[in-house]
């Protein structure tokens, strides 16, 4: 998501703060597929999701008037949603601890893997994702969070710290060593 959507979406929010129903409707449309699609990331119940979602919205709608006003509509959905899906696994006891997430955040490199899924398999290729998949495994579910956030979301490192619940130099921190762990498995593996 670019600055402009960004603004355009911190005018929507305050325009809805302000009781603008067309802007909650903007809001929503310009949303619900980020937010569908973040939220599988912890979980495969896609029900779930959706029924999150829509719990996240009419939640925003019956508490409009108490809602801040966000510097980033993305981040603030994001971490609500959040928020509703571990609560909601927590209460079904899908899982003992929100460390757990199944399945694990991960990161692909789509134009490999459209290659991999549209031609045939190359060795070249194949050895290359099982490689990537073999460092991926060997991180945290932090480790993995933390990469999602900055590479596939392309989130500041401000955002993410809202969204991890941690100091900003602990990401910095968290993402730098992730990444040299991951440059020191590939120079390993070489």
């Amino acid at each position: 998501m670019n600055k402009q959507d960004e603004t355009h979406g911190r005018e929507l929010w305050n325009s809805f703060l302000t009781g603008d129903n067309e802007a909650f409707g903007l809001l929503y449309t310009m949303y619900v597929n980020q937010l569908y699609d973040y939220g599988l990331h912890f979980t495969s119940d896609s029900e779930r999701v959706k029924d999150c979602v829509q719990d996240l919205f009419v939640k925003l709608y019956a508490t409009r008037k108490r809602l801040p006003a966000v510097e980033n509509v993305r981040v603030y959905l994001y971490h609500s949603l959040k928020n509703i899906l571990f609560n909601t696994l927590k209460k079904d006891a899908d899982y003992d601890r929100i460390d757990a997430l199944d399945p694990i955040f991960h990161v692909e490199l789509s134009a490999e893997s459209q290659l991999i899924e549209t031609e045939q398999l190359t060795e070249q290729l194949y050895e290359r994702k099982k490689r990537i998949a073999r460092m991926m495994r060997n991180l945290t579910p932090r480790q993995q969070e933390a990469l999602y956030y900055r590479f596939a979301e392309e989130l500041s490192y401000e955002e993410i710290c809202r969204l991890m619940q941690m100091n900003y130099q602990s990401v910095r921190n968290l993402i730098h060593r992730t990444i040299l762990k991951i440059r020191n498995t590939a120079t390993d593996e070489s």
